[in-house]
């Protein structure tokens, strides 16, 4: 965690993007990316993912060389176009750190959700919340994370995410469940808080193309539904090849 020496003030870094939709076409869906404990921490990742990424873009572009490499036009890596070499290379590094995960059984959720907008808007919003707070709880038990001192929570998600699920005030949901705890109506449990000196929530939206941070937790969540889709049968063998995930849930 990284602290303020003035405020003492600890700053935990959450990137999310998703794969797969809540629709009753599609089996699963997820909410994925990394966590960092720091701003050195998550810097230090963005240099060596960058340096990887550039390491692998060209052989994904059509342009000539010279010409890509003078407008910048590489494509963006995403993991539905890479080559499993070059996924397993990204991911490797990945895997140095904290991994997070929602898998949303999309067979167990209501039809009334899944066929609503705006219904499956706000279990996506819940469904995020109950992610980030699994996660905050566990930074916790690992004394990554000090509860009674102040923590400010910077989560970054895909813009693109953003639109196509018309998340609720996701800010205000966060620190409601964190400090709170809310209710979950449509599933009857309530969800108990946790109490803080003091937290604050920054929400930022980010351009996919423009970040290495939405890019990598892309990878992550595409790799994660390809693996529960290619282990739909075997649990065990999913959460086997899932071992690299520190902070998980699964609903509903």
């Amino acid at each position: 965690m990284e602290n303020n020496n003035k405020t003492q003030q600890q700053v935990i870094y959450i990137n999310i993007d998703d794969s797969g939709k809540l629709v009753s076409t599609e089996k699963v869906s997820i909410y994925a990316g990394v966590v960092f404990t720091s701003k050195n921490e998550k810097d230090k990742f963005i240099t060596q993912y960058r340096s990887i990424v550039k390491n692998i873009q060209c052989k994904y572009c059509n342009q000539n060389i010279v010409i890509c490499k003078s407008n910048r036009a590489c494509p963006e890596l995403k993991h539905n176009m890479l080559k499993p070499k070059h996924c397993r290379q990204l991911m490797n590094y990945i895997k140095k750190y904290s991994i997070l995960c929602c898998i949303i059984n999309n067979n167990k959720v209501y039809s009334n959700i899944k066929d609503n907008t705006a219904s499956r808007g706000r279990f996506l919003d819940f469904s995020l919340k109950l992610l980030i707070k699994r996660t905050i709880k566990e930074l916790i038990k690992e004394e990554k994370l000090n509860p009674h001192l102040p923590i400010k929570l910077v989560i970054n998600i895909d813009e693109q995410t953003t639109k196509t699920n018309g998340y609720y005030n996701l800010r205000d949901g966060i620190i409601e469940e964190l400090k709170y705890g809310i209710v979950n109506y449509n599933y009857s449990c309530y969800h108990t808080p946790i109490v803080f000196s003091d937290l604050e929530v920054n929400i930022c939206y980010q351009k996919s193309e423009k970040s290495y941070l939405i890019q990598a937790s892309d990878l992550v969540a595409g790799t994660i539904r390809q693996l529960y889709l290619n282990n739909i049968n075997d649990l065990l063998e999913f959460t086997k090849k899932t071992n690299f995930i520190n902070y998980k849930i699964i609903l509903p």
